[in-house]
């Protein structure tokens, strides 16, 4: 188990706390729901959730009919996954597996929708897991991939006056159990590892613009639909790319390729 993977096992249950109920994790799903929602109205597909943790994506596949597998390091993840989708009586088959090693735990099988979400951050190679990934859909298929803004992680130390975290290249004091992704990416970084891969651009889109730099009072002043509806509509504006907290990409692999 690396560093990483303990980590999670360690925060799990902080990790979905704070990431999926909250306006933060509404806002996530929003747009992620929004982008990906014409991909399954055409039949029964076969997802693949890389670093899908407690299957909170993989479930309302689940639930749209999909055949879905659920891969994470996390086994405290993956249990609440299971447990969900008992809950939910959908069926999801839930893998402990390292994201680099899917050869071992999936074999030679293909998929015809591969999502990657918030993992990107996490890991030192991310053009090892990017090509792994990859290697997952099948001629035709759909590569979702959703990774920490390294700009906007920049530009929100500026906003909050925290210098000297920016000094130090945004290195902590020391090392804690903290939900802040040690390796957040650019755009242009991404965006080239995908090309490099012949995974043809579909749509990019910002996702939380705004929220995570309005002031606590400004916040309560507002729905969460209204939040919600607001950040939808700037997610498709390219203007606000580089301050979004997050990108989701969302390519194409050839038939032919």
């Amino acid at each position: 188990m690396t560093t990483n993977d303990a980590l999670f096992d360690r925060i799990g249950a902080h990790f979905l706390k704070n990431i999926y109920a909250t306006v933060k994790g509404r806002i996530r799903l929003a747009v992620l729901q929004r982008d990906l929602q014409p991909l399954l109205t055409a039949g029964p597909l076969r997802i693949l959730d890389i670093g899908g943790g407690a299957g909170h994506m993989a479930l309302w596949y689940a639930e749209l009919g999909h055949d879905v597998t659920v891969v994470d390091v996390s086994q405290v993840l993956l249990d609440e996954g299971r447990a969900a989708a008992q809950a939910l009586n959908v069926s999801a088959t839930f893998v402990q597996a390292d994201a680099f090693a899917l050869e071992a735990a999936l074999g030679g099988a293909q998929y015809d929708l591969v999502c990657c979400h918030a993992v990107l951050e996490w890991v030192e190679n991310g053009a090892e897991l990017l090509a792994s990934c990859a290697a997952r859909i099948r001629p035709g298929g759909y590569f979702s991939l959703m990774y920490y803004n390294a700009y906007a992680l920049r530009f929100a130390q500026h906003v909050f006056g925290n210098f000297a975290y920016l000094d130090r290249d945004l290195r902590p004091y020391r090392k804690t159990a903290k939900l802040t992704p040690t390796h957040p990416r650019s755009p242009e970084e991404v965006g080239a590892a995908l090309d490099n891969l012949s995974l043809y651009p579909v749509r990019r889109s910002a996702i939380r613009c705004f929220y995570d730099y309005m002031k606590p009072h400004d916040r309560a002043r507002h729905s969460t639909d209204e939040i919600t509806a607001r950040e939808l509509a700037l997610s498709t504006e390219p203007h606000y790319l580089n301050v979004a907290r997050y990108i989701h990409e969302l390519r194409h692999k050839n038939a032919a390729d």
